[in-house]
């Protein structure tokens, strides 16, 4: 039996794209993608974050070319009121009382803030770390491909847990086709699935029992539930330098939609879809 945790999920920023980027049938206008993550309290381990969206760190890792390119390219909005740190104080929460962060990918958006945490642990899937490790020192690759390794705290390596090692867990029958995850604690409250395509080790979160209702979140695996409903992939250009290996991409965002379309009740929640987050929020 799964256990009950509270979910928030928090705008930590946004940034501008042209609406048909993550959806073929959207418009050639520029529209906000949010950078979502998710505050999860569980009844034993706490406080803990799904992702950490942007910081204040994200643009002094991109003062200097060739960092700053990705700056000019995906131009990013952090309001003060929008700042996780700031947010979580809202709750009452401090940077020392959240325990863990997981991390579904290491794209700059998703990690900013893991600085600010200085007591949690970390848990991601290793091939995203490897890949990510392999990247230090060579700055216009990384760059690139999204990712900024100065993100990263000093002591990253010692406080983090690799999801491969937990143990695996069988998902319910509806969830298919993904039927396969990885008990991130020990308690079927909070099951690591991997979502292949967009990054080398994308983790999405499946939790059974989220105040009553199951809810997935996704990371990147799609960015508009409305246009992965559909069967509307992203644009060519989106679906082919946004994604590690575009062919697994699809078959995961083909997954994706059969289950949207199947599971209602199920709460999809992608990183950057406006309409799933208000959607969630509202039924709060």
């Amino acid at each position: 039996m799964s256990r009950t945790v509270n979910l928030n999920v928090l705008r930590a920023g946004w940034c501008q794209h042209l609406e048909c980027m993550a959806d073929r049938g959207g418009r050639w206008a520029l529209t906000r993608f949010p950078a979502l993550c998710g505050l999860i309290r569980h009844p034993d381990a706490g406080w803990m974050l799904y992702d950490t969206g942007y910081a204040e760190h994200f643009f002094k890792a991109t003062q200097a070319l060739p960092e700053r390119l990705y700056r000019d390219a995906v131009p990013v909005q952090l309001p003060v009121q929008e700042q996780l740190l700031a947010q979580l104080k809202a709750f009452g929460i401090g940077p020392n009382d959240i325990h863990t962060v997981i991390i579904s990918h290491f794209h700059s958006d998703h990690i900013a803030g893991l600085r600010d945490f200085p007591q949690a642990s970390f848990i991601a899937l290793e091939a995203d770390r490897q890949h990510f490790e392999s990247l230090r020192g060579h700055r216009w690759r990384a760059t690139l491909g999204g990712h900024l390794p100065a993100l990263l705290p000093d002591d990253f390596g010692d406080r983090l847990t690799l999801a491969d090692t937990c143990k695996s867990f069988v998902l319910p029958a509806w969830m298919a086709p993904f039927s396969q995850g990885l008990d991130l604690l020990g308690d079927g409250s909070l099951i690591g699935v991997p979502l292949p395509g967009h990054s080398e080790g994308q983790l999405g979160l499946f939790i059974p029992d989220a105040q009553g209702r199951p809810v997935f979140l996704v990371a990147d695996a799609c960015w508009s539930v409305p246009a992965c409903r559909g069967e509307r992939l992203p644009a060519s250009p989106a679906l082919w330098f946004g994604s590690h290996d575009a062919k697994q991409y699809r078959q995961t965002y083909s997954g994706l939609g059969t289950l949207i379309r199947r599971e209602p009740a199920v709460a999809v929640l992608p990183s950057h879809c406006t309409q799933a987050w208000e959607a969630f929020s509202n039924e709060q």
